[in-house]
């Protein structure tokens, strides 16, 4: 079996991720421009403040490593396109509109998470180039990441200047921080467990559900709130959806971080290899053999990488406990849950607005995505 996405299944997903590119791009520039430019600041201050928009900017995409204009990969934008997405579904295009600073709310805090990610992981590349830390320091990529959370939250004020009620920028700016304080929930358990091998699928579950998940939860509940502010059966229906979804994304890289980790970006087998506790590792862990789980126990309590020898044989021991199987089979409830979510939301939908149907096609269209891995099971 293999877990590679062919073009195909790429093609699939690229209309559907780049049906509000446009606009989060656009809206997303302004924003960093706007506070760039409206801070107050003095002359000697001036210059030195321009270079940290300068480095949020880097890390966005936007400049080189000399802080020259540049146009660099931006990643995905899922979860602003996520906001858009359920915004669409809930209260129809014009809906879009008026959840814009929502969405570039979410994607600054996803920002100021991977800023952060890097440096307590000792990440030095993303997307191919060196990461905050690595170019200015901790100190500075702590701080710019700071200021990343802090103008995501001006931007939800920003929903009152379109129609948003102030009682529910309120609710929405409530639903924001707790999915960060979530996230942030879910990265200390995540760096808890490093060195643990008594760890188990629900820690791990839990962990997950708190650090990927919950943003991706809170940018689909984001957009419905948005665009349907009275139905909040539509609202916990697409929250359902996107925190299944989140689920589902997280276990897929579990599955192609060990089988076909080249899909990211990564080297061969490369989660094991860095020694990492994810479900099909802590799955073998639980239900391998007793001498399998001594000898994956006594990989893992090496120091340092893993080497090709060890790699073949935990490889090998995730094989005969059936390890694979077992992230497929959580990964397929996840794809279910989603699916089942949406569908409720959609019958919701569609006594709302005739074009429920096609926003709803493009929300399926995330599902499949991951699918197309659990087909090849």
């Amino acid at each position: 079996m293999s877990g590679a996405i062919n073009g195909e299944q790429r093609a699939t997903i690229t209309p559907t991720l780049g049906r509000y590119r446009g606009e989060i791009d656009g809206a997303l520039r302004e924003a960093i421009r706007e506070s760039a430019h409206t801070t107050p600041r003095t002359p000697a201050s001036s210059s030195a403040l321009a270079k940290m928009y300068a480095q949020i900017e880097y890390h966005l995409g936007w400049r080189s490593e000399d802080l020259s204009p540049a146009e660099s990969n931006p990643g995905k934008l899922l979860r602003p396109t996520l906001v858009l997405l359920t915004a669409e579904l809930a209260g129809g295009r014009e809906a879009v509109t008026r959840a814009l600073p929502a969405a570039v709310a979410i994607e600054l805090i996803h920002n100021f998470s991977l800023i952060h990610d890097d440096i307590e992981d000792r990440d030095e590349a993303r997307r191919g180039r060196p990461t905050l830390w690595k170019a200015w320091g901790q100190a500075q990529a702590i701080n710019t990441g700071d200021a990343l959370f802090a103008l995501a939250r001006s931007r939800l004020l920003e929903l009152m200047k379109r129609g948003v009620t102030p009682e529910n920028v309120v609710r929405l700016v409530g639903l924001v921080d707790g999915a960060c304080l979530e996230l942030c929930e879910g990265q200390h358990l995540d760096m808890s467990f490093e060195g643990r091998r008594e760890v188990t699928e629900a820690m791990y579950l839990d962990m997950i559900g708190r650090k990927t998940a919950a943003l991706m939860r809170c940018a689909a509940e984001l957009g419905a709130r948005v665009g349907a502010p009275e139905d909040g059966a539509l609202g916990d229906r697409l929250a359902a959806y996107g925190q299944a979804l989140g689920l589902g994304f997280q276990l897929r890289d579990d599955v192609l971080g060990i089988w076909s980790a080249t899909q990211l970006g990564k080297s061969e087998a490369g989660d094991i290899r860095r020694k990492k506790m994810t479900l099909p590792v802590i799955h073998a862990l639980e239900r391998a053999s007793a001498k399998d789980r001594a000898s994956l126990n006594a990989i893992y309590a090496e120091r340092g990488p893993a080497t090709d020898d060890q790699v073949a044989r935990a490889l090998a021991i995730l094989d005969r406990a059936g390890s694979r199987k077992r992230a497929y089979t959580a990964l397929k409830e996840q794809l279910d849950a989603a699916t089942s979510a949406l569908a409720d939301a959609l019958a919701l939908a569609r006594v709302r607005h005739s074009g429920a149907e096609d926003v709803a096609s493009e929300l399926a269209t995330l599902i499949a995505f991951i699918q197309a891995d659990a087909e090849n099971q």
